[in-house]
């Protein structure tokens, strides 16, 4: 179990990868190019926008627990092939869902179901990244 000083330790590095996806989705959204990503284009431009929302619900809920909110900005992937530019915002995508659903588990043990809810409104917006991303990629998960 982990306490409130390591707990907001651990949003901090989160907040350093919703700052680096935000600069990396804006950066891809100017460098993807052909007429079958037009509306990929758009949709990673609005995944900008909401990892810049949970960035500034991040700060507040460091904040609210006595930590200082970092301006440190985790490193961003650069490409200049589509699939690779789509593959590598999936992957921050992936780890941005995994360290939430740790989050939760760490905030809810300390008692702080209200801090887990707001980590959980921002975990679902991070699946619906991944399902679109996926989709852009053609990514089909299907059971047979």
């Amino acid at each position: 179990m982990i306490n409130k000083k390591e707990l907001i330790s651990n949003l901090n590095s989160d907040l350093t990868k919703e700052y680096a996806a935000m600069i990396q989705y804006i950066q891809h959204s100017s460098m993807l190019h052909g007429a079958e990503y037009v509306e990929v284009i758009d949709k990673i431009l609005e995944h900008a926008k909401d990892e810049h929302e949970h960035a500034v619900i991040l700060t507040d809920i460091i904040q609210y627990l006595g930590g200082i909110p970092t301006v440190e900005v985790y490193p961003r992937q650069t490409s200049l092939d589509n699939r690779e530019m789509l593959y590598q915002d999936l992957n921050y995508e992936y780890d941005a869902l995994n360290g939430y659903n740790q989050r939760i588990s760490q905030a809810e043990n300390l008692g702080l179901f209200d801090i887990g809810q707001k980590l959980r409104n921002i975990a679902l917006e991070e699946e619906n990244h991944i399902i679109d991303l996926e989709k852009a990629l053609g990514i089909l998960k299907v059971d047979p």
